[in-house]
């Protein structure tokens, strides 16, 4: 299939269904971004992101420096045009779904600081474990941090049901992402829409076979992606942990076995942090706060330590053959005060006690992905009214298709 062919089938795939409420629901996040960005009260969002989209694709970078882009330019616009067919809707909320999140992250976010205190969006600090020597196999943890919605049934009957069919031919080599950003971040010097994590063809294959290799891909295409933390594994189960902003990226590499962890909104890296806190006190000094008062830069100073908890209690497990239920207790943890604890019930950085506007651990699992006894172990917050964390829901199992029950996994539900 030729890449403007390819574009037009991504595009129609992505704008069935869409038409019924996309224009409300574009209005309402214009609104939210002008409360968040107040500096930027009088910018007229719809026209701005079309501009934008329109430079996006006309900013292709050289193809001497990055021959995977050969053709992306037909798709993307081919993208725009079977969107747009299959939507019915117009130029300006097609570009919308293509660069909202670009412009919030890039554009908006390095020029107008986002003032999270003028609005109810919740912190965020999801969590990812990868142990590739468990006691059955490849075992990972996830947590899901977010608000309370208005809805929990949304939640109620959740399981991690596509994690298997992801792992189906071996394991995945995205096995986690979580947020990361940076106030007043830099912008990217090309606007190309070339993410290898959404376009995820124009990643080389041998990317899979090699991490150093994938390191080098992602160090090239570093201005296209990001920001966010995540782990990234090859087909060896050789695991890196990555820290990214929107320009810039730090690889970590397993110093335990081969365990890799990530959390969100704070780098290890020694250099990313201190990019992240200046531009903190840079924000700090706008708003006229003392770094002591500035909720931002402690807000990142709390999810460092909750970043070095988690990897110091992942590299622990790891220095033995950690079960499932081990992994579980990993993103479980709440034996520490907050900022440090990993698994969050209503905390923040502005209240000490549970609060159903601020953040929690909604959903988390562990699971054991390769060999004979691929399973999962997994929990949701079930009600509003009664407020529990997480960790106080019992575990419910979920067997990877084809795994038999074994009487001795029974103990991992009742204990959990």
């Amino acid at each position: 299939m030729n890449p403007t062919a390819n574009g037009l089938e991504r595009g129609r795939r992505a704008g069935l269904g869409k038409a019924k409420t996309f224009y409300s629901e574009m209005e309402a996040q214009f609104t939210f971004w002008h409360t968040l960005h107040p500096t930027a009260a009088d910018m007229d969002f719809a026209s701005t992101i079309r501009e934008l989209d329109r430079k996006r694709l006309a900013d292709e970078p050289s193809l001497a420096q990055f021959p995977e882009l050969r053709g992306h330019a037909e798709l993307l616009r081919g993208e725009r045009q079977g969107f747009m067919e299959a939507s019915g809707l117009d130029e300006t909320a097609t570009a919308f779904f293509y660069s909202s999140d670009y412009f919030l992250r890039r554009p908006l976010n390095a020029h107008h600081l986002a003032r999270y205190e003028l609005v109810t969006a919740p912190d965020a600090g999801c969590t990812n474990v990868f142990v590739p020597g468990g006691a059955e196999g490849v075992t990972i943890g996830d947590n899901r941090d977010i608000a309370l919605p208005k809805d929990m049934d949304l939640y109620k009957n959740w399981r991690p049901d596509d994690l298997f069919a992801r792992n189906r031919d071996g394991v995945h080599w995205s096995q986690g992402a979580v947020s990361a950003a940076v106030l007043l971040d830099d912008e990217p010097s090309c606007s190309f829409p070339a993410d290898p994590f959404t376009y995820t063809h124009l990643i080389p294959r041998e990317c899979f076979e090699n991490i150093d290799v994938f390191i080098e891909f992602l160090t090239r295409f570093n201005e296209f992606w990001g920001p966010g933390n995540r782990i990234l594994v090859d087909k060896k189960l050789n695991a890196v942990a990555v820290d990214k902003s929107n320009c810039r990226v730090a690889f970590r590499m397993p110093t335990v076995n081969g365990a890799v962890a990530v959390t969100a909104c704070a780098y290890l890296d020694d250099q990313m942090s201190a990019h992240q806190l200046e531009r903190a006190a840079r924000a700090a000094k706008i708003k006229g706060e003392t770094i002591d008062d500035s909720l931002d830069y402690n807000y990142h100073l709390g999810s460092r330590k909750r970043y070095q908890r988690l990897v110091g209690l992942a590299e622990a497990a790891a220095k033995g053959k950690p079960s499932i239920r081990d992994l579980l207790d990993i993103v479980s943890d709440h034996a520490v005060p907050y900022p440090d604890r990993v698994c969050l019930a209503g905390e923040s950085r502005n209240y000490p006690h549970r609060n159903p506007n601020e953040n929690w651990s909604i959903i988390q699992h562990a699971a054991v992905i390769s060999g004979p006894n691929q399973r999962a172990l997994y929990r949701s917050v079930q009600s509003r009214e009664t407020l529990q964390a997480v960790y106080e829901y019992p575990a419910k199992l979920l067997l990877a298709p084809g795994v038999q029950m074994k009487p001795e996994w029974q103990a991992d539900i009742r204990n959990a």
